[in-house]
């Protein structure tokens, strides 16, 4: 697995207690199902490193509580403080998965394999039926629209923040 495959959850950012309770930040507000959650993992110098879980818990719709297996005290605590906090993707709940990444995705920057940076992603149209990505390029001051499907998106890259995608010339005119 690479770095690809998680998706940044927060930062931790307080210890709460002496028993080695971490507080993350859900910055996106990341709906999560703790049933099925095992382990998230921390950024230690560039390496994601999990951690199990003994208990996890949302005593605020932004704040998780975390108490990590063989974290038994405020000092151990401690050396994971302000650190980056992932979780994989296949852990998002089903109903909420393709509305996160949707939201994740906006600002990124949209790279077609033949025509280059296309512009970033402005808003993405669920309610449509078929999906719509609509994409702002700052640089002609335009704005078009894409249907969303496998053919045309190639990757998503979260750690360069860009869609690879290969988009007809023609589809994109039409806009």
């Amino acid at each position: 697995m690479t770095k690809e495959d998680f998706i940044l959850l927060g930062n931790t950012y307080k210890i709460h207690g002496f028993k080695g309770e971490i507080n993350i930040y859900n910055e996106k507000l990341i709906t999560l199902d703790f049933s099925r959650l095992k382990y998230l993992l921390i950024d230690i110098d560039t390496i994601l490193v999990p951690y199990f879980i003994e208990n996890i818990k949302n005593p605020k719709k932004e704040i998780i509580r975390v108490k990590f297996e063989n974290i038994a005290n405020e000092e151990d605590a401690r050396k994971l403080l302000k650190r980056s906090v992932y979780i994989p993707f296949e852990d998002l709940p089903n109903e909420s998965s393709n509305q996160t990444v949707d939201e994740l995705i906006i600002g990124y920057e949209v790279i077609d394999s033949k025509l280059g940076y296309l512009g970033e992603i402005s808003y993405i149209n669920s309610q449509t039926t078929q999906k719509l990505i609509f994409i702002y390029n700052k640089k002609s001051n335009t704005e078009f629209c894409v249907p969303w499907n496998d053919k045309f998106i190639l990757d998503i890259n979260h750690n360069d923040k860009n869609v690879g995608v290969k988009i007809p010339r023609d589809i994109i005119d039409l806009n």
